[in-house]
């Protein structure tokens, strides 16, 4: 029995080797088809010829059509014998020999890869990628190729190198293609096939778009492009056709950018909507495609504005067409401020003493509050009205002797609308005005504060009543509402200061002399928070110190700034840091020493 089994098996094993030679005979290619490949293998001999004669368009479509060729076989993973393996060798051959195109195939890598280091703003190691001329100039390093030499050309070391010295610095290291267009460019000689060697790189083949022509307006428009128009183009379009990657290649940073149209042509037609594309985008497509995504909406009176725009000629009454759109459009601070500054006096002072009971709701919103009206404050608070009285008086006298010192034009007050003077029965309630409007800690030892806004949007100070007794930890309240003003005074325009000039300027006008307990503690606070110091000339900037420390070395520097150039000085001080928005750069301009230099005499004599 078991070699009769062993007979069936043997029988079976020599009909299944048969089946499986033909197989294998099955998956070979037919004759004609090998013939095909070879004649193919044959046609891309004449490349060579091609290229010598400059005709290489005509190689180039001579590989695609073998290219098309052989995809239309189909020849299955299986039946890719060697004549199949020598024509695609061919091909390969074939395809290297076809010149490495500068502006199209080298000229983007080296935009990518290379530019934002080698470029006319930015020359990393002299060397300058911008323009072919910049190339051929090479950098400190030496020549930078040596045409038909890739084994020898510096920009192939570079970029072929691992570790120190790889290019791109910090980039990822060139893909095997990017690396053989540039080994093919040089070892073909490192032409260049633009029209300009000085253009841009990749720009110079590219059709040059015809010369924008700005109309500007005569007047006799219903549009207006700066009003009707530009508005909602940088508030809703600009987010995707601005900057290096603008959508559908449509710029509108600019108004004749804006003019130049994008990648589908004729955007804005002056004079013909029906020609201008955006009008189809915006207005009449349905549904409508612009803005894409889930941007808002346009209006259909904004559409229909532009329509008509277009249709006047598209002009300009603007003042510059290369500015920004953005530069000619008001942000939302700007008109606020234009809408504050058209107010009248009268309703400004109005709006000011509104904004005062809405400030004291949001903050104590449980306890009333009464106010005393002068000629340049409110004073509101839930102090007794007599104290409110007082306390108006003294910042009264105090904004006189300021206004003497400091002389405004002719005419003008310090505050619009007036200051208010916020008076806080309880620490608790002035703490509140930190903690609602600033979001901020109070830290202890400070009992109030001066915020006055560019426009004078907001102009008041907030305070403790602390009471008539001087402290070691607090002015008294007279003194601390005449430091509060002065703080006022000189910030009056919102522009940003230093927190140690202003606090500095209004503790030497509080009327405390040098006798007192508060005073008297002061340059001993101030030491131990100046003995922390590293770098003197940080003493200027803002965030060197802690809140809590700021008033006495504030207190400490303005008083020898004023010692060192009196009180002109300082007068120059003030607009030269709301210029410069450096105070170390402004006191060097206004004192002649550098911030550093004077920051080390005031650390080393103790600010006397």
């Amino acid at each position: 029995m078991k070699l009769l089994q062993n007979r069936a098996l043997l029988v079976a094993l020599v009909i299944i080797l048969p089946l499986s030679s033909l197989d294998r005979a099955a998956a070979a290619l037919p004759p004609e088809v090998k013939k095909q490949l070879s004649e193919m293998s044959r046609e891309l001999r004449g490349v060579s010829s091609m290229v010598r004669k400059k005709e290489v368009e005509e190689a180039k479509t001579l590989i695609a059509d073998v290219e098309e060729k052989l995809g239309a076989l189909e020849i299955a993973e299986d039946e890719r014998d060697r004549t199949y393996k020598l024509l695609l060798s061919s091909l390969d051959r074939a395809k290297k020999q076809i010149p490495v195109s500068f502006e199209r195939e080298v000229a983007p890598i080296i935009k990518e890869k290379c530019e934002g280091c080698h470029n006319g703003n930015r020359a990393g190691n002299n060397l300058r990628l911008d323009t072919y001329a910049a190339m051929g100039r090479g950098g400190r390093s030496g020549p930078l190729l040596i045409p038909r030499n890739p084994q020898r050309s510096l920009m192939l070391a570079r970029i072929a190198v691992d570790g120190p010295g790889r290019m791109p610095k910090g980039g990822d290291k060139l893909s095997e293609r990017e690396a053989d267009i540039l080994f093919r460019w040089i070892a073909g000689g490192a032409a260049f096939d633009g029209e300009n060697m000085q253009d841009p790189i990749g720009q110079s083949t590219v059709p040059k778009k015809p010369e924008i022509k700005v109309v500007m307006a005569d007047g006799s428009e219903s549009v207006s492009f700066k009003d009707d128009v530009a508005p909602w183009m940088v508030n809703v379009c600009m987010g995707c056709h601005s900057g290096n990657n603008a959508r559908g290649g449509y710029n509108m940073t600019t108004f004749k950018q804006l003019l130049e149209g994008g990648e589908t042509g004729s955007t804005i037609v002056p004079g013909d909507p029906d020609s201008s594309y955006i009008v189809d985008l915006v207005l009449r497509q349905d549904p409508i495609k612009m803005p894409a995504g889930n941007q808002t909406r346009i209006k259909r009176s904004q559409a229909v504005a532009l329509e008509t725009w277009i249709k006047e000629g598209a002009h300009f009454d603007g003042g510059d067409p290369n500015a920004t759109l953005r530069s000619m459009v008001p942000t939302a601070e700007e008109l606020e401020a234009a809408r504050l500054a058209s107010m009248s006096d009268a309703d400004f002072t109005k709006r000011r003493l509104e904004q005062a009971e809405t400030l004291w709701k949001q903050v104590a919103p449980r306890e009333e509050a009464t106010s005393a009206d002068f000629d340049n404050l409110f004073v509101y608070g839930n102090a007794p009205q007599s104290r409110l009285d007082q306390i108006g008086e003294w910042a009264e006298a105090q904004v006189a002797d300021l206004a003497s010192k400091y002389k405004l034009p002719d005419g003008e007050k310090p505050w619009r609308g007036k200051l208010v003077v916020f008076v806080s029965k309880t620490r608790f309630d002035y703490e509140e005005f930190n903690t609602v409007l600033m979001n901020r800690r109070t830290p202890r030892g400070v009992n109030g504060h001066s915020h006055v806004t560019p426009g004078f949007d907001q102009a008041y100070v907030t305070l403790y009543d602390v009471g008539d007794d001087e402290s070691e930890d607090s002015l008294n309240t007279q003194q601390l509402v005449a430091a509060l003003v002065a703080e006022a005074f000189i910030g009056r325009d919102g522009q940003p200061l230093p927190d140690w000039l202003q606090q500095g300027f209004g503790l030497l006008q509080s009327g405390a002399t040098s006798n007192s307990k508060y005073f008297g503690l002061l340059p001993q606070r101030a030491a131990e928070s100046l003995a922390t110091v590293t770098n003197p000339a940080t003493i200027f900037d803002n965030g060197t110190f802690a809140p809590e420390e700021v008033g006495p070395v504030g207190f400490l520097l303005t008083r020898f700034l004023l010692n060192r150039g009196g009180a002109g000085k300082l007068r120059q001080l003030i607009p030269a840091i709301r210029t410069s928005r450096n105070a170390g750069r402004a006191v060097q301009a206004v004192y002649g020493q550098s911030a550093a230099a004077i920051a080390t005499e005031f650390l080393r004599t103790g600010g006397r």
